[in-house]
């Protein structure tokens, strides 16, 4: 059914002409087949699966219903109330914390599955785990959300959430060549999950086309009056229209040093991808100047991440024996940052977000590679640097598209959209699909 949207599938259901009991059974089919070579999840029970979706066909009212029988992969970093909250540490081994996510909580407000805990890193830092690229188990499928990433590329689910403090949605989704969308800072409510950095964490998810990232993302999102910033932006219809008939797209190259260790075969993707976007004549495209602060970005990044890690996993930190040596590092380089450099770095970051928003006062949309190239070797911990981190930092919506391909492994093509203009975001989405069609993920 990979021609249809997760919408479609249950449009179809209501009318009668989908059996959506075989269809999950698809999946856990799926999962039987390749779970052992993947190593996608956490946790996984079948007949929990099943049971749930009976339940919900029979008994889940008609007009909460967005994500009917729809099952979903949660990173094992969110609160689940019926299933083990590990975090990817052997000292939360079989913790169950009794409560859902305010996120989860949401999907199964719409008669949303949650079909399992999908495999994180470590505290969702940096520490490989044994999930694999479902491409080829040789490469690696990205670090944090990477079962996640794995589990919707291997269709052992039709989406699934994860997180994002730097890179952490965008590269899987580009190592495994599925969509990955984190949506705009704030967005998406944070209550019930493991935090790691107060102004970098943001909730995102995993699907097989745009239209499945705009339904989880509307039905896990923050509605209503309750958060002002989010209501008079993201649901102002004004503040999401382009800025001209024709979208005005800014090309992000050079301008950005770190762009300069992408591949070769990277950069003439990308370059061709934009050679095609000159002739077509629904884009206006520029090259926009960006502050000089971006180029302090990863250092200001990697300064306010190791001071929150260390402060927020103080007491992990007592039991040495269960901590990575990759963990053990972070937290020890940590320690020795200052309160008043941290609260320095806090304002260097509101900065940056301040200076970049002005971009966007010439541009709809920018582009940009994903990742540097394909998915690095399985077992790397540190991925090849890449923008991702710099537009968490300013709280901006990414979308990775899966258009590149090198050797039969896939990398993204990255959409970064204006703070609270996510709607406009996967609305270009739409028109670059439109032209350049991914066949099935």
């Amino acid at each position: 059914m990979e021609n249809y949207t997760t919408r479609e599938i249950v449009a179809k259901y209501k009318q009668g002409d989908f059996d959506l009991v075989a269809w999950n059974k698809s999946f856990i089919a799926n999962i039987r087949q390749k779970e052992n070579e993947i190593k996608a999840w956490a946790y996984f029970n079948e007949a929990e699966w099943l049971q749930k979706l009976e339940d919900v066909l029979k008994d889940h009212p008609s007009n909460f219903s967005e994500l009917l029988g729809v099952p979903v992969g949660v990173k094992d970093m969110f609160n689940t109330i019926d299933m083990p909250t590990e975090m990817g540490s052997p000292i939360w081994k079989g913790f169950t914390p009794g409560n859902d996510a305010r996120c989860v909580h949401n999907i199964k407000f719409q008669g949303g599955i949650t079909a399992g805990k999908t495999v994180t890193a470590e505290f969702a830092v940096h520490t490989p785990n044994e999930t694999r690229n479902p491409r080829n188990p040789a490469f690696s499928p990205g670090t944090s959300s990477s079962g996640s990433a794995a589990a919707v590329a291997a269709r052992m689910v039709p989406m699934a959430i994860g997180t994002q403090t730097a890179g952490s949605i965008i590269r899987p989704a580009s190592y495994c060549g599925v969509f990955g969308f984190k949506p705009s800072f704030g967005t998406i409510p944070r209550t019930g999950m493991l935090k790691t950095t107060d102004t970098l964490d943001t909730v995102g998810l995993f699907a097989a086309n745009v239209d499945d990232c705009r339904l989880l993302f509307n039905v896990m999102r923050v509605k209503g009056l309750d958060y002002p910033m989010v209501h008079n932006n993201l649901d102002n219809p004004a503040f999401q229209q382009k800025l001209s008939a024709k979208w005005k797209v800014g090309i992000v190259e050079n301008q950005v040093p770190v762009l300069n260790n992408a591949t070769a075969y990277a950069k003439k993707a990308f370059t061709g991808f934009v050679d095609q976007l000159k002739n077509n004549s629904e884009y206006e495209l520029s090259v926009p100047a960006f502050p000089a602060l971006i180029n302090n970005a990863h250092t200001i990044q990697e300064t306010i991440y190791h001071k929150a890690l260390s402060y927020y996993f103080k007491k992990e930190f007592e039991n040495e024996t269960l901590i990575s040596p990759v963990m053990y590092e972070i937290v020890e380089e940590g320690k020795k940052i200052s309160v008043e450099e941290y609260g320095r770095n806090i304002e260097l970051q509101n900065e940056l977000s301040h200076l970049v928003d002005e971009v966007f006062n010439g541009v709809d949309v920018l582009i940009t590679l994903s990742t540097a190239g394909t998915a690095p070797a399985f077992g790397v911990a540190i991925d090849p640097p890449d923008t991702c981190l710099i537009w968490t930092m300013c709280g901006l919506p990414v979308i990775n598209l899966p258009l590149f391909e090198e050797n039969g492994m896939p990398f993204g093509l990255q959409l970064v959209g204006r703070k609270y203009q996510d709607h406009k975001l996967l609305e270009f989405a739409d028109s670059i699909m439109k032209h350049y069609p991914v066949t099935g993920y």
